[in-house]
This record gives structure tokens, sequence and C-alpha cells, in this order.
């Protein structure tokens, strides 16, 4: 039987808005584009906030090494793959302003509008798949990397040609947000300009708290050194392959921003349907968050077709795809640990033995400092300043913990990766792609995080 592993962990998120993600993912668009289809996968829910996403070992390996292939050889799909998103993208930002605030529906234009955001994220994950796994193994970043390993005697550190080359010339719709709040007073405005910022998947607006934190944290913590990129090309002389290669992550690094981004728009609008819906049946609104779009719309035409087992489902549930739009969910903890134990690779375990890890350099530099495991926003408080955050993948839900942090290292991803960016806005020592960083390291343990060359020692 294949065996699968841990691809990526979903955190202070629900099923309700990844759903169409998944199914995006099975799109028949991407076999067009690359001649394979989205690994097989399954998915597991934990406290309706915590997805772990497994996928076939084999496939994903050469999934995400075909993806890379094209991204970085196929001009012409990555040029189309730009122009799908950003066109997607501006519809997603349109319509969620239109529905934030959310007025006042009835139940036929609440049934509309969940469509209408299930399409678009369906779509938008269609288009994305292609990016978001070229690098989930460091294929792009093994590249990049080893354009700069052959040049002896740089003028500058690894991390001054990344940010140049290997990032967009254009700011993120967040970074630009960042800038924008650092010079604008009017916080009623900013609230309403920028709803959807540091939202994630559960998020229900930006709050004047919330904002804020970003006032005090992000006036001066992103700059863009594109007025050098004449200097550095020249310097560096690179071949028109090894051109392309920095070009083709930089887009990567744009579009993957430009979708993270757009999406939280729509499941602000979208978890704010929820809390409606939430009130009129006198449910809580984590649990409406374990259905489907689907589920929840047949709810709205008849709520007795509402699942019985929903508080159920928000503690342990098993999601296995089988076929484009349906899911078997088991919520039987019996059932599920028989699954686990039938399907996932349990030989990478936690071995005394190991005093060091290596993986990917995504920002330079060497700092010790304290573990903290961090699994989700409920971990955040645990990260003080000078600690070193480890987690199998980071995203915006982190942030607070992220800027106090020393150091970033990660099981998955490569330089393209959410921790890989982070690190480089933030000019925080970062290894990305360790594999086995969670399984082996212990919250209180003592690290070495030594990022020029890739390597965590532990220390004690």
């Amino acid at each position: 039987m294949a065996k699968y592993s841990l691809l990526n962990q979903d955190i202070n998120t629900s099923f309700f808005n990844i759903e169409t993600t998944w199914t995006g993912m099975r799109s028949s668009l991407l076999k067009k584009q690359v001649g394979m289809s989205v690994p097989d996968s399954f998915c597991e829910l934990i406290k309706g906030e915590t997805l772990n996403y497994f996928q076939n070992q084999r496939q994903a390996r050469q999934f995400s090494k075909t993806c890379a292939q094209h991204v970085v050889y196929d001009k012409k799909l990555l040029a189309n793959i730009k122009k799908r998103t950003e066109k997607l993208s501006a519809g997603i930002l349109k319509l969620a302003k239109k529905y934030y605030p959310l007025p006042k529906l009835s139940d036929s234009e609440i049934i509309s509008l969940l469509n209408n955001i299930r399409k678009m994220q369906k779509d938008l994950a269609a288009w994305g798949m292609v990016i978001a796994f070229a690098d989930v193994y460091g294929e792009i970043a093994n590249q990049t990397t080893g354009i700069f390993a052959k040049r002896k005697n740089l003028k500058q550190p690894l991390n001054f040609y990344l940010d140049i080359l290997a990032n967009p010339a254009k700011p993120s719709l967040t970074t630009a947000a960042y800038q924008d709040i650092s010079t604008v007073k009017d916080n009623r405005l900013l609230l309403n300009k920028y709803f959807w910022l540091e939202q994630g998947y559960i998020g229900r607006g930006l709050t004047l708290k919330q904002l804020q934190e970003i006032k005090r944290h992000h006036k001066n913590n992103f700059s863009h050194h594109q007025s050098k990129r004449g200097a550095v090309l020249s310097e560096l002389k690179l071949s028109a392959p090894e051109k392309n290669i920095l070009n083709s992550a930089a887009e990567m690094v744009y579009l993957k921003s430009l979708r993270a981004d757009v999406r939280q728009a729509l499941y602000v609008v979208a978890n704010n349907i929820i809390d409606v819906l939430a009130r009129r049946w006198r449910i809580l609104p984590k649990y409406l968050e374990v259905l489907s779009t689907q589920e929840l719309i047949a709810g709205i035409k008849n709520v007795k077709k509402l699942p019985i087992n929903l508080e159920q489902r928000w503690l342990r549930s098993l999601i296995v795809p089988v076929s484009l739009d349906k899911y078997k969910i088991t919520a039987i903890d019996e059932q599920i640990n028989n699954f686990l134990n039938t399907h996932l690779d349990i030989t990478i375990k936690q071995k005394e033995n190991i005093q060091e890890l290596s993986g990917q350099v995504a920002q330079p530099g060497k700092v010790r400092g304290t573990v903290r495991l961090v699994f989700g926003y409920q971990h955040n408080s645990k990260v003080k300043k000078g600690d070193i955050l480890v987690a199998v993948s980071t995203s915006p839900q982190l942030l607070p913990a992220m800027k106090l942090a020393a150091a970033f290292v990660t099981d998955m991803g490569g330089i393209t990766s959410h921790a890989a960016i982070v690190s480089r806005e933030l000019k925080i020592p970062c290894v990305v792609g360790t594999k086995i960083a969670t399984k082996v390291l212990r919250d209180g343990d003592l690290v070495e995080v030594d990022a020029n060359k890739g390597i965590v020692k532990i220390l004690k």
C-alpha cells in the first residue's frame, strides 16, 4: 500500500473555507498544465482549527519536481497562470469589498453569494496549484541557491541578492497595506479598506487592536532594493537560464502572496455568513465551520439536513476525497486511528541520537535560542523575544510570534515559502525544509541555528 506523509499543516483554519481549495486542487486543469494530476491525499481535522494534510509521498515528490520544471521552463504556462490569477484576484477583491460589512441578505442571496465564493476560491486554487507545489520540497530553492554557490567572493551576503533577484519588484498587497497603514492616521478608514489583512482562514475583519499592533511593528520593516538590480546583474553576470530561474522564483513569490491576500478577503465574507446562520440556528459558529459549502447550503434550504454530529466532527474527523466534490467524513476515533495506522509512513520517529538537522538557507544569520514548537495561533504566546520558532510551516496567523523570534526553522518549504519570505522581510535567520525539525526538537531545547550553512544544532 502506498504510504502517505504530512505535507502541510494548516492552522487556525476551517474545513468550510479550505474545502473548495482541495476541490480546485483536483481540477482537470492540472493534467492539462503539467501532465499530472495532484497526488492522492486525505486530511485530519483536529478541534476545528488544525488541518493536517497528508499526501502520497512518491506522487507528491514527483508532482513537485514536475511543477518546478514547468514553472521554470514553460514561460507560456507561467505567464498564463499569472494572467488568470491576477484577473481572479481582482474579481475576488471586488466581490469581497461589496459584501463587507455584510448587508442583510435573503436566504436565496446568501446561497448565491456562497456559490460565487466557492467558485472563485475553487478557480483560484486550480490556477495556483502549480505554483504552490513547485517549491514544496525545495526544488526552486535548490536551483536558485545553486546560482550563487557557483560564484566566489560575492560582495554582499546571500540574502541581499535574494531580496533583489528572487523577490518581485512590486510589493504584495499585504506589504503595500503595511506601508499605507504606517502613514495614515484615520483608523476607521484603514479598518474598512484593509478588512482582510492578517485574517487568515477564520477572521471576521481587521480589529482596532490588530491595526494598532501593525502600526507598532511595520513602520520600517519592509524594504526593496530594486534600484540596485542593474548593479547586481552586472556583478553576477548571469546566463539567460540563470536569469530565467530567478525571474520564475520572483513570479512565484508574487503570485503566492497575491493568492494568500485575496483569499483572506473571501474568508472574511464567508465567515460573516457563518455568524449570521449560527445566530439564526443557535449553533456555535465553530461547529458550522466543519461543514462544506454544499452542506451549509443544504442546511439553509432545510435546517433539518444539517449533520447531527457537528461537535464530534469538530473535535476530530478524517476527510477522504472520493470524487471531485464529495468526501467521506469519519468522526469515530477508532476508525480514524485504524486508517492512519494503515496509511501513514511512520519510519521517521524521534531519535535521541540526532543532534543536528540540515535544511535550506532562506535568510542567513547565526543565533542561539530556546526552541518553541508552534502548531497553531494558540501557541503564539509561547514565543518570547529571542526564542527559536519551530513549525511544520508558517502562515500569516503566526506573524505575532514570528516578530519576536530570533530564528525560524520549518519542516517543509523552500525559498518561496511563507517562512522564507517573512524571514527576508524581517531580516530574521531562517532554515526551511528540514523535514523532521518538529519531530526531533522539543520545547525548551537549546539550539544553534546556523542559517549561513543551513544547520540546526541541538546544544542542550
